[in-house]
């Protein structure tokens, strides 16, 4: 159940995507074919960073499910999300602060964190994904059709998009 609604929510973000390239290249007509190239390899190389990101900790999460790093929970998702430290089950409220700011301050904790998180941040994909991006940066710089506006309007989309979905989620 809760990774059919998943897919479904990807799929809604996509066709938000989708729609809005289809804005920046009607406005791209208008503005010239380099802001057009310009734009459209920054848009389709950060949206492929962007995917490729979330499947990598997806994955990341779901085998530390597996394999019992994060418990199962529970709660449904809103509690979870809105009481992630568990603040409202404890009454000493002072008491839960001091222990959490001595896990963020415990460097053992944080370089093990890290350790278990760079999986998902040095996924084959996103590595990849990265690659793209420079590279078409480098390939319309050497061509001269580099427009860094655009190049710069066609990688912030993808990223303001997903933020506005956010907002606009029913």
């Amino acid at each position: 159940m809760q990774k059919k609604i998943l897919m479904i929510d990807v799929k809604k973000i996509l066709i938000l995507f989708v729609c809005v390239d289809i804005l920046l290249i009607a406005s791209s007509i208008y503005l010239g074919d380099n802001w057009l190239i310009s734009s459209q390899s920054a848009f389709f190389a950060s949206l492929l960073v962007t995917i490729s990101s979330f499947f990598g900790y997806k994955k990341m999460v779901e085998k530390k499910i597996a394999s019992g790093d994060i418990p199962k929970e529970d709660r449904d998702d809103f509690e979870i999300i809105n009481d992630k430290h568990d603040l409202y089950a404890n009454e000493d409220l002072k008491e839960v602060i001091k222990e959490e700011r001595a896990k963020i301050a415990n460097f053992k904790t944080t370089a093990l964190n890290l350790g278990k998180s760079v999986g998902g941040a040095l996924s084959i994909f996103r590595v990849l994904a990265y690659g793209v991006l420079f590279l078409s940066f480098l390939y319309l710089n050497q061509q001269e059709l580099l427009n860094i506006t655009a190049y710069l309007v066609g990688l912030a989309i993808v990223p303001f998009t997903a933020l506005a979905s956010m907002f606009f989620r029913k």
